[in-house]
């Protein structure tokens, strides 16, 4: 049988750009060229979560589990029991978070695992684009968080796979949905996959963008309904916070190049190169980083909101290192494997601090709670994940993320209106100074916990009061 051949004018499955000579249409692909990269995320990550014992690194870890746990009780959807909630930005990953939720007090393990377990599946299906996404810190630190933005960055693989293949009208269109709702943000990749349907028209497109238009509607009805706002809690109670200052500004970008010192320069020349070719793809890494700069514009959470944006620039860098020469590229890949090296202890370093912050500042404090409150009583907290999954006491959340009636507005935000609803209090001494200044002797000093290693929870030290009121 006569063998079709073409030239390519695309990437290739794994994301790679195709060298422009004939190649059969049916040429052998590498499917497992990302198995090493993976096998590795897969190492490193398992050797983290051992050596950080059954602390997650981030308290929004058991945030997640609280939320996945609720989806198998007859109240799904809620933080506080019975109490409809829209305090959660990934309603995707709350499957794995309940699946978790079942291994009781191993869940935050179980939890790591199934995190780690979707960075490794992004690394496969990235192929031999795998090694450049993998080498940066932020990805090393939250493959194991428990947190959804491994699964964000799977969503960041599968759109990037995509556009190397012939467009589906429900495959593209079941992607733009399923990225919404492993974070919002990845919407702006929604434009890249729907370039490639222009040649149906708008109704073309449209039909692409049903799936994503009824989970969305879905998602507007669901916060209406528990908050009565279209979006999510969270977006409000971080709406709240003030811009960032200019020297929040220079840590981040300080953290972005330390993070990557010759990724995001190779990144820069893979989008022009892809540009230039006229791949959609080249526009993924730019569009991810302003939505996390519009979103999330500090470095605070180790970089969490800028791991998608760092993991679509790694496939763009692997997009310039094919386009080399061969005998340049065997020269740039391990110089750029080195030049990662010390980002990547550094970050991995973090993650066990970041663990060890959490045990102190949010683990410790709940099991105390726990051992001493009421099985009635209300706890106000500003970090509410631990204590919500240690406690299944009703929370107040002092800063608005699921529990809105908190947020800042006109007599919300004082001490007759938090001792009217609570029976605890647990916050950070120096962050709330003047509500306990306001409270005087109605807050009663029970117990104060120190961190050794303050790289995730905003402050060194947290204390429990007694509500006397």
């Amino acid at each position: 049988m006569q063998q079709d051949f073409r030239i390519p004018a695309r990437l290739g499955v794994d994301g790679r750009l195709c060298n422009l000579q004939k190649t059969p249409i049916m040429a052998p692909r590498k499917p497992l060229s990302g198995l090493p990269a993976a096998l590795a995320v897969a190492a490193a990550s398992g050797a983290l979560v051992l050596a950080s014992g059954n602390a997650p690194p981030m308290d929004d870890t058991y945030i997640h589990l609280v939320f996945g746990r609720s989806l198998l009780t007859p109240a799904p959807l809620s933080f506080n029991p019975g109490q409809p909630s829209s305090g959660f930005t990934s309603p995707l990953w709350l499957i794995p978070s309940a699946i978790a939720s079942t291994a009781g007090d191993s869940a935050p393990a179980v939890l790591m695992i199934l995190s780690s377990l979707c960075a490794c599946a992004a690394l496969l299906l990235a192929g031999g684009s795998a090694w450049p996404a993998l080498l940066t810190g932020p990805f090393l630190f939250h493959a194991s968080s428990g947190m959804e933005t491994a699964l964000a960055c799977l969503f960041v693989a599968l759109i990037w796979r995509s556009l190397a293949v012939p467009p589906s009208r429900l495959r593209d269109g079941m992607l733009i949905a399923g990225a919404l709702l492993a974070r919002p943000e990845l919407a702006v990749l929604a434009p890249l996959v729907l370039t490639r349907h222009r040649k149906n028209g708008t109704g073309g497109m449209a039909l692409v963008l049903a799936p994503a238009a009824a989970v969305v509607s879905l998602w507007i009805a669901w916060n209406l309904h528990s908050a009565g706002r279209p979006l999510p809690s969270t977006f409000y109670a971080k709406q709240a916070a003030s811009p960032p200052a200019l020297e929040e500004l220079t840590s981040l970008a300080w953290r972005l190049a330390a993070s990557a010192p010759l990724a995001i320069p190779a990144a820069a020349a893979g989008v022009l190169l892809l540009a230039r070719r006229g791949r959609p793809g080249f526009l993924a890494a730019p569009l991810l980083l302003a939505a996390a700069l519009a979103t999330q514009p500090n470095p605070w959470f180790q970089l969490r909101y800028y791991v998608p944006a760092l993991f679509a620039a790694g496939l763009t860098a692997s997009a310039w290192l094919d386009g080399m020469a061969q005998r340049i590229r065997r020269i740039a890949r391990p110089v750029l494997l080195v030049s990662s090296l010390p980002a990547l202890a550094w970050f991995a370093g973090l993650r066990l601090q970041a663990s060890e912050d959490v045990e102190h500042i949010d683990i410790l404090p709940a099991r105390f709670v726990a051992s001493a409150a009421g099985p009635c009583d209300v706890a106000a907290a500003a970090d509410i994940g631990a204590i919500g999954w240690m406690t299944g006491l009703e929370i107040l959340d002092l800063d608005g993320l699921v529990t809105p009636e908190r947020l800042p507005g006109s007599g919300r935000a004082g001490w007759r209106w938090l001792s009217e609803r609570a029976d605890w209090l647990v916050a950070f001494p120096d962050q709330y100074a003047g509500l306990l200044e306001e409270a005087g002797g109605r807050a009663v000093f029970e117990a104060g916990f120190r961190s050794p290693a303050s790289v995730i929870c905003g402050s060194d030290s947290v204390a429990v009061w007694r509500i006397a009121d």
